[in-house]
């Protein structure tokens, strides 16, 4: 037995040739398997984590009165909000935790919205829009910016997070005056608010944060109370026939309007009726029961415990509301997303399985030319696992230097793809690898082990 027998000399003695063609394809093997083992499993793990910090909220839904039928039937309607009564039966049925309304602007309002800013080549992007506030606590975030008083010289604006990716894949792509925009530069674009048909009020507004939850356009409570009460324009709702002695007087006339006329003598024997319904006629003073009246919601948000209740679905069906989750999930996305990289990572076994295949046949290959040295060896007296860890040792160095490569490999990949996506403002963490650097090492020694045994089986096969 030669335990103190220098290594050295027993690698020199045992020196031989190699089967270079099949080592070169089983190393080959390896590290594309490897590679894109490992990417996949990065990748998998980066999507997963994304798409949970953007999943849909499963229990967050509004509730609408359905609008039907034409323009000119709907055209002096009043808006279909929902009363108090309704509003306390809807917050009592099963699994509502909570109960919101939406509150709209009642002026008319532009954007110009500058993604390139003011200065330099870039073209505004113009739209008639509409703004809604909802309370707080139903929003996913509050950003710091929010809060809003009436001296303030900008304007903060919330919009779904699902507007800035219509951006990036929808119009950007189609206009070349328009950049795709990541999440800090779109907060940063200057925005424009003209308010009234002429544009006779211009105010600055700002993007500070974006929606996973709320399917609108927000803007603080507090804002949209101010600018109702100093734009507003009354609705349908607002507008009355005046009737004199039996007979419509004139065209419809605003509650404001008719409020100025109480001072005339006949004032309190004048009848009103709603633009709607002008034969139902009440009497003039009734104006002022109704000018206090809180002006109800005619959409609300809903937080329920899960999924809607049997209770709650068929409430709104015999009801003739409408129920919208505030946006659609993302199960074909997922299905579709994990498929493609369950198949990466299926490609990826499958090459190392071959790899280890072929090294296997490799280093019988190297073992047998090496046989005579080998039985000279053992007749000498060295122990198999000696003559065993010489050869292990020359696997250990190729296959660390192909693991090290493919971890470089699989890690440049990244940077690259988070890059590209970056640009369209999806955002994802460029220094999480510490779970598959754990699947690499496991990978590894699950290699290293399988060869190991493969190696010394092959040694015994010798001594029989």
């Amino acid at each position: 037995m030669k335990e103190d027998f220098p290594q050295l000399d027993l690698r020199s003695c045992l020196a031989s040739r190699g089967p270079r063609r099949e080592l070169l394809i089983a190393s080959f093997g390896c590290f594309i398997g490897t590679t894109l083992l490992l990417l996949a499993i990065q990748l998998y793990q980066d999507a997963t984590k994304f798409l949970m910090q953007n999943e849909s909220p499963k229990n967050y839904f509004t509730i609408n009165k359905k609008i039907e039928g034409g323009a000119l039937l709907n055209l002096a309607k009043n808006e279909d909000s929902f009363d108090q009564l309704e509003l306390e039966s809807i917050e009592k049925l099963p699994g509502v935790q909570k109960l919101g309304g939406f509150v709209r602007n009642k002026f008319p309002l532009t954007l110009n919205i500058w993604p390139s800013g003011k200065i330099g080549l870039g073209a505004a992007a113009k739209t008639d829009l509409f703004f809604e506030s909802i309370p707080d606590e139903f929003l996913d975030l509050i950003p710091k910016e929010w809060d809003w008083e009436e001296n303030a010289s900008t304007i903060p604006i919330m919009v779904p997070k699902f507007y800035l990716d219509l951006w990036n894949f929808g119009l950007a792509p189609s206009r070349v005056e328009y950049p795709a925009l990541s999440s800090d530069a779109a907060k940063g674009m200057p925005i424009e608010i003209f308010i009234g048909k002429n544009k006779e009020t211009t105010l600055q507004g700002r993007f500070v944060a974006f929606s996973k939850r709320i399917n609108s356009v927000l803007v603080p409570e507090s804002f949209l109370h101010w600018a109702n009460q100093k734009f507003g324009f009354p609705d349908s709702g607002d507008f009355f026939f005046l009737w004199k002695d039996g007979t419509i007087e004139g065209p419809p006339q605003s509650r404001a309007g008719l409020s100025n006329l109480k001072t005339l003598s006949e004032f309190e024997s004048w009848e009103i009726s709603p633009l709607g319904s002008p034969a139902a006629r009440s009497p003039i003073t009734s104006l002022f029961n109704q000018e206090n009246t809180k002006v109800q919601p005619s959409r609300i948000i809903l937080e329920i415990a899960d999924a809607p209740s049997p209770a709650l679905l068929s409430y709104v069906d015999n009801n003739g509301y409408e129920i919208n989750r505030e946006f659609p999930d993302q199960d074909l996305i997922k299905k579709a997303l994990h498929r493609l990289l369950f198949g990466m990572i299926g490609v990826g076994i499958l090459l190392s399985i071959l790899s280890i295949t072929t090294f296997a046949t490799s280093f019988k290959l190297v073992i047998s030319r090496s046989a005579e040295h080998v039985k000279n060896l053992l007749l000498l007296g060295f122990f198999p696992s000696q003559i065993a860890q010489i050869f292990y040792q020359r696997f250990q160095k190729l296959f660390l230097f192909i693991m090290l490569g493919s971890i470089i490999l699989c890690i440049m990949s990244k940077y690259l793809i988070v890059q590209k996506v970056n640009e369209y403002g999806i955002e994802m963490d460029l220094n999480s690898y510490g779970f598959t650097l754990c699947i690499a090492m496991l990978y590894s020694l699950i290699f290293l082990l399988i060869n190991k045994k493969i190696i010394n089986q092959s040694l015994e096969d010798l001594q029989k």
